[in-house]
């Protein structure tokens, strides 16, 4: 178990750092959705649980080309299914599609909610919506009555950005109360990598990078593939964390996110924590507040995700 920590831990920092990026639901609740389409073969379904994972490759990266590809992944997905060509490709951007924000499994999350969360119900906030997004509003007026969350001082955009990464990692682990293999398929669909993606993600980007930022071909390529390689390996790990019972995987979550606080204060100019403060504990209450706060209607609402999602993959022609 230590050692489990300790790796998850490490690649974590080094990969992934908050961002004020799009947030997504939660890596389960991706991977069980994909997994609720139509699919025929085993191989198939599990390109499909990768590729869906796949377009938040970049979230938590903070140089210009990382934001940059984030936006075109979320936003001008269709470029993967267009260059999909072989069976696993297809499956793989299948996948890849069904996760955008502009009617994907995203939208539901932070732009407008089935069952909960729709645009105007958010006090306040009357242009925003999305489950995700409302329960996070919630987790964070309940964080604000503890003094230890008000002595990080963070801005309230912060604040709710803390709130609503707790609230998805909550939510993930209702998932894997749901489904308890969850976990072990996200380790299997991205260990090993499918070799077709890196293909897909270079046919589908590598010029929009190099126009952008005057890279080379070369340069655009590996700047991919080695942050594909990254996501590939933390998905591993999470998968790993997520085949732990729920007060363990909470805790390695929650050390996690306690390693980044330093890097996650400092990048916005916040007064750092004193060395002897441990905020592990606080962020376990969080998440556990999440799951209280999502326990009763989280699954109605991804339910509902997958009938609209795929209707929608349908009308748009992003087909099995």
């Amino acid at each position: 178990m230590k050692k489990l920590i300790v790796m998850f831990s490490t690649l974590f920092f080094s990969v992934f750092l908050f961002a004020q990026a799009a947030f997504p639901w939660g890596w389960a609740v991706h991977a069980y959705i994909d997994e609720q389409f139509n699919t025929k073969w085993q191989i198939r379904n599990t390109n499909h649980l990768y590729g869906g994972l796949t377009p938040d490759i970049f979230n938590y990266q903070f140089d210009a080309p990382s934001l940059y590809m984030h936006a075109e992944t979320h936003t001008d997905f269709m470029r993967v299914w267009d260059v999909a060509r072989s069976v696993p490709g297809k499956a793989l951007a299948f996948g890849f599609v069904s996760h955008n924000e502009a009617w994907g499994i995203d939208y539901t999350a932070h732009r407008a909610g089935i069952t909960f969360g729709q645009v105007g119900t958010i006090p306040g906030h009357p242009e925003e919506g999305g489950y995700v997004v409302a329960k996070a509003y919630i987790l964070k007026g309940i964080l604000e009555q503890i003094p230890e969350f008000n002595a990080l001082q963070l801005p309230e955009p912060l604040a709710l950005e803390v709130a609503h990464e707790l609230t998805e990692y909550g939510i993930d682990i209702l998932m894997k109360q749901v489904d308890p293999q969850i976990g072990a398929r996200i380790t299997a669909a991205s260990l090993p990598p499918d070799p077709n993606f890196p293909m897909l993600l270079e046919k589908a980007y590598a010029d929009k990078l190099m126009i952008q930022f005057g890279m080379t071909r070369t340069e655009a390529v590996k700047f991919m593939s080695s942050s594909q390689k990254q996501f590939q390996q933390a998905m591993v790990l999470y998968g790993q964390v997520l085949s732990q019972d729920d007060s363990t995987a909470v805790l390695l979550i929650s050390q996690h996110l306690a390693d980044l606080a330093k890097s996650f204060l400092a990048a916005y100019g916040l007064p750092p924590l004193p060395p002897d403060v441990d905020i592990t504990p606080l962020l376990q209450f969080g998440i556990g507040q999440a799951m209280v706060l999502c326990a009763g209607d989280f699954l109605p609402e991804v339910n509902a995700t997958v009938i609209f999602v795929e209707d929608q993959l349908a009308l748009h022609g992003v087909v099995n």
